[in-house]
């Protein structure tokens, strides 16, 4: 039996649930005691979280493989699309990553073949008509390579870039009708001695390759390159700026890496903070070698005991993993970054913190933008990171929590957050991890809408002022 069956399984479960629950799927109630402001006793209301199909962009994605061991026999083909679909688009994920090959050269069970499955095929094209758009990763497994040396690096002949690029047409003539995104490769930084591993400077060569290949072929493509390792791990951060630095900046759409790798004030405590720094230096560089495309922050995932992996750190608790997926959705979010998500398929219980967060914000952050806003917070707390965005019907959202280790019980820090120039007809305060909103007790001060005695957590509550509207 192929070895699709426990993902199969919990796909199964998970689509019977949904149905049960209806096709809304209303959340759990707030958690009783979560106090958002001192002194608020107006009532807390459930966040109704949509589907998809009914969200406008969010710029937020996940994973999932299509390859032919996630594949399963054609008698549990109807369900197990039923369980795909419904799961993703019940998440209210806006697109996928996905490939019919694997990903990772460790995992390969058989070389790349000029051959789509019937169920592989309706499987894009379900997720398509569901308004799922998906970034499509071109890896091809060359069963004429047989490495047998030390320090291999693939892309050196050009017998071997001919034969991907060949790989690369049929990808792109199948499927430019439903497919508007191409990535080149997954994380060939990694691997030495074998397919997967590419020296950067033929990594480079072969975009330049690739791009009028799918061009001739798509015009309308988005052509999409890196797709690097989170830049903690060794020689990874030199490879991006490499790419991000060279002349085929101009000549792709997207960039794309793999960020954080399960970074918190706990673990890698460096890197965490210094983030924000690097996602504005990975930008300022790209954009000084011509670049004015979308940057694709991809992978982003914190591990618990449930989703264990051997190389990386997986001590969280499941209610701090929602906690730091929350962060990271917004940060990335909040500096102008595609946000895609690693780590939540291994997590199908409905009602856990990393399933709540990921929904919300996938309701919460649709057609949001981001923006710089004058805010201003006064608290003890010296450690409150802010980030803000806009709707188009002159809504604006400020996110707000405190940036050190997550607890699983925070009872937060006085704070008081003023929003100056704005004229809102009510404030709405927004608990993501906890599934509920509830409206701000505010005071006008200076012409400036005022909210005091709120209490900012260790993880973001987000404040909806909402615009005042005129007939």
């Amino acid at each position: 039996m192929k070895k699709f069956t426990s993902v199969f399984l919990v796909v199964i479960i998970l689509s019977l649930v949904l149905n049960a629950c209806g096709e809304s799927m209303s959340p759990a109630a707030p958690t009783s005691g979560v106090i958002l402001q001192e002194g608020n006793n107006l009532p807390q209301t459930s966040l109704q979280p949509k589907q998809s199909r009914e969200l406008k962009d969010n710029r937020i994605g996940g994973m999932w493989t299509l390859d032919s061991s996630a594949i399963p026999t054609p008698e549990q083909y109807a369900d197990w699309l039923n369980g795909l679909v419904y799961g993703i688009n019940n998440l209210g994920l806006k697109w996928v990553h996905s490939s019919i090959d694997r990903f990772d050269w460790n995992v390969v069970e058989e070389y790349s073949k000029y051959y789509i499955d019937s169920q592989q095929d309706k499987a894009i094209t379900d997720l398509v008509n569901n308004g799922i758009k998906i970034r499509y990763c071109i890896v091809f497994w060359d069963e004429a390579i047989q490495v047998e040396e030390e320090g291999y690096s693939r892309f050196k002949t050009e017998d071997e870039i001919q034969r991907y690029l060949d790989y690369v047409h049929f990808i792109v003539h199948h499927f430019k009708d439903r497919i508007e995104y191409y990535e080149i490769l997954n994380e060939p930084n990694v691997g030495k001695g074998t397919q997967q591993y590419v020296e950067v400077e033929d990594y480079i060569n072969l975009v330049k390759r690739t791009v009028p290949i799918i061009r001739q072929e798509y015009p309308e493509a988005k052509i999409v390159a890196g797709a690097v390792t989170p830049l903690i791990e060794p020689g990874a951060r030199e490879y991006f700026f490499d790419i991000l630095k060279s002349d085929v900046m101009p000549l792709v759409d997207a960039v794309s890496w793999h960020p954080m790798g399960g970074a918190s004030p706990e673990y890698e405590e460096e890197h965490y903070y210094n983030h924000p720094s690097l996602l504005q230096e990975i930008k300022d560089v790209a954009s000084s070698n011509g670049f004015e495309g979308e940057y694709i922050a991809d992978e982003l995932h914190w591990r618990s005991h449930k989703d264990p992996h051997p190389h990386e750190y997986w001590g969280y608790s499941e209610t701090t993993v929602g906690k730091y997926f929350a962060r990271g959705i917004l940060m990335h979010r909040g500096m102008g970054f595609t946000t895609g998500l690693c780590g939540i398929w291994h997590d199908w219980e409905l009602y856990s913190p990393r399933m709540m967060v990921v929904r919300n914000l996938c309701t919460i952050m649709a057609g949001t933008e981001p923006a710089s806003l004058p805010i201003e917070i006064q608290s003890e707390a010296t450690n409150i990171r802010s980030y803000s965005f806009c709707l188009t019907n002159g809504d604006q959202l400020i996110a707000l929590w405190t940036d050190g280790v997550a607890v699983d019980e925070d009872p937060g820090v006085k704070a008081t957050l003023t929003l100056p120039g704005f004229s809102a007809q009510e404030v709405m305060g927004i608990d993501v991890l906890n599934g509920f909103e509830q409206q701000m007790i505010t005071s006008i001060e200076n012409g400036n809408p005022v909210i005091r005695n709120l209490l900012v957590k260790d993880y973001p509550i987000i404040f909806r002022f909402i615009a005042i509207r005129y007939p």
